[in-house]
């Protein structure tokens, strides 16, 4: 399934998105997954995270980071440098390497449509499609509205350190942004 998470700026989705990918420590609390307790951070077995074409290494060959990131999946066409591909290019060789890989059943993805053209945006929501067919867990967070109520089937809204969830079923029969903007505008009021 595809879970979407909104929040506002600065509210802790990135953070969130970070601890469950194991790449820095949460303040508290455990994390399970499939019944094991995972370590508070390090490699996560079946996990992968993608934060955006920003968090690429700029110095890296791109075609060598695609291959290592999907497992020898994807082979990226570019031999240049990561610093020097536009922000799109960035964007499109992380997602790509990113939802190859053959070897993760859960999909972390921060802004995913950021920077992309419409036949990128169109690729990846046929991508989040196929991966959760193929029963994998996907969340992405955005504030890409129209695009979340598209590609998800349950979302998640962060306010005031709290997780609230509601089904797309839920929601109305045809759900978009400003379906999900007004599910937002609800829970920020909730006690």
């Amino acid at each position: 399934a595809v879970v979407g998470l909104i929040g506002r700026n600065g509210v802790g989705k990135t953070t969130f998105l970070r601890i469950l990918g194991g790449l820095i420590r949460s303040d508290g609390g455990e994390l399970w997954m499939n019944g094991t307790l995972l370590s508070p951070v390090g490699s996560r077995p079946g996990v992968s995270y993608f934060g955006g074409g920003q968090t690429i290494p700029p110095g890296v060959v791109a075609q060598r980071w695609a291959l290592q990131v999907s497992g020898g999946a994807y082979r990226f066409p570019e031999k240049r440098s990561v610093r020097d591909l536009s922000r799109g290019t960035r964007q499109m060789l992380g997602l790509r390497a990113t939802l190859a890989a053959r070897d993760c059943s859960v999909i972390l993805l921060d802004e995913p449509w950021e920077g992309l053209d419409p036949d990128g945006a169109r690729w990846l929501n046929v991508e989040l499609t196929r991966r959760s067919a193929a029963g994998d867990a996907i969340l992405v967070s955005s504030h890409r509205l129209d695009d979340l109520a598209r590609s998800s089937h349950r979302y998640l809204f962060l306010a005031d350190g709290v997780l609230r969830e509601s089904e797309k079923d839920s929601l109305g029969p045809r759900i978009g942004g400003e379906e999900l903007l007004r599910e937002f505008d609800r829970w920020k009021r909730a006690p």
